[in-house]
């Protein structure tokens, strides 16, 4: 099993990354939601785009990293594991946070209309008082050491998953559908909790909202490696849970359109019964998405390409440095007089393009670029 190759993870990982990057260029766009810049003209239709998007795409992420996590676990030492993923996941989010992040604060405080160059906002940005009221912040990059983090936890896990009784038992568990369902239930309830007492945060060590949100999409993936029959029974049931999603968002957006949910209706909405249903709710409509996509990725997307090849290899380059790419040069469109469609357009486009071409012609060949940007060296 350590030795397959499970093409539709790959593919799934790749259109994750995707969803992320239009995600952060419908950003400068989208109505209501603050960014690094925006444009003076917005858009209810993108903010549709992103709510759906954001709901699922991290999840997704998640759980496509801790599938990939196993089958190194299944392969490596813990020692030999735990300094991989240091120098693959560490190593970068230092590196590039001084480097690719610092330019997106400084683009945003000169949106704000502050004035300095870019060596006296460095000086801020290294005095590391934490942002929004600081300069410092790793930005997007918050996701790797997150998932160092998990990664970490999950040893127990798959050590525990390797036990022929427990695999057993767990493979007649989560055999059926009603298993699954279970598992999401119970794995909804920390969050669907804890979110209302620990706002996000980002900042790793203070934000267990949002760990006890991505954590078990992360154990996911270790049991879904571990446990093939749960990929199986999702593949069978993949209409079952892409139903559950659209019944689930259809439902959070009435609500949300017609200023029901519990946050607008009550100023004491954290007593109320209906603010952990609602929350719960939306927990639902992530799992059913991620396991909708994992059902119809198995069903449709387990084959070898050559687009598939190159784009696995890309696609951590690129998330890396997209959000920068975005924001340096979003800052100097949205000044421009142009149509808000033709500005959206050139941002998709071009930026899409650099950050192609930087990983083509800078990072790729060259295997110190490779290491700083956390992959394998070329043969």
């Amino acid at each position: 099993m350590a030795n397959q190759r499970y093409y539709y993870i790959d593919f799934l990982r790749v259109i994750a990354i995707l969803m992320m990057y239009v995600f952060h260029v419908n950003m400068i766009f989208v109505a209501e939601w603050d960014w690094h810049i925006k444009d003076a003209s917005s858009s209810n239709v993108l903010l549709e785009l992103n709510y759906w998007m954001s709901s699922f795409r991290m999840p997704l992420l998640f759980v496509v990293s801790g599938f990939v996590s196993a089958i190194l676990l299944s392969k490596m030492s813990i020692k030999s594991f735990v300094s991989q993923r240091w120098m693959r996941l560490i190593i970068p989010t230092v590196i590039w946070t001084f480097l690719l992040v610092a330019p997106q604060l400084y683009f945003e405080r000169r949106f704000e209309g502050v004035e300095f160059n870019y060596l006296e906002f460095y000086k801020t940005f290294l005095q590391f008082d934490w942002y929004p009221e600081g300069n410092f912040h790793w930005l997007h990059l918050w996701f790797i050491p997150y998932l160092f983090f998990y990664n970490l936890l999950s040893i127990p896990l798959f050590r525990f998953l390797n036990k022929e009784r427990v695999v057993h038992g767990l493979s007649s568990f989560f055999g059926s559908r009603l298993g699954i369902v279970i598992m999401v239930l119970v794995v909804i309830l920390p969050y669907t909790f804890l979110s209302v007492h620990f706002p996000t945060t980002y900042d790793l060590i203070n934000d267990f909202g949002r760990h006890s949100f991505f954590i078990f999409f992360v154990f996911a993936g270790v049991l879904m490696y571990k446990l093939p029959v749960i990929l199986e029974r999702l593949e069978k049931d993949r209409r079952f849970f892409l139903g559950v999603g659209f019944v689930s968002i259809i439902t959070i957006n009435v609500l949300r359109w017609n200023g029901w949910e519990p946050f607008d209706m009550w100023e004491n909405w954290i007593t109320k019964p209906q603010t952990y249903l609602f929350i719960a709710l939306g927990n639902i409509n992530a799992w059913s998405w991620v396991l909708a996509s994992l059902g119809y990725g198995r069903k449709y997307l387990n084959h070898k390409s050559k687009w598939l090849s190159y784009s696995n290899q890309a696609v951590y380059p690129f998330y890396i440095l997209h959000q920068t790419v975005i924001v340096i040069i979003g800052y100097y469109v949205i000044q421009t007089p142009d149509a808000v469609p033709f500005k959206y357009l050139f941002l998709i486009g071009v930026c899409f393009v650099i950050c192609i071409l930087t990983y083509h012609l800078f990072i790729r060949p060259y295997n110190v670029m490779r290491f700083l940007f956390g992959m394998k060296p070329k043969k």
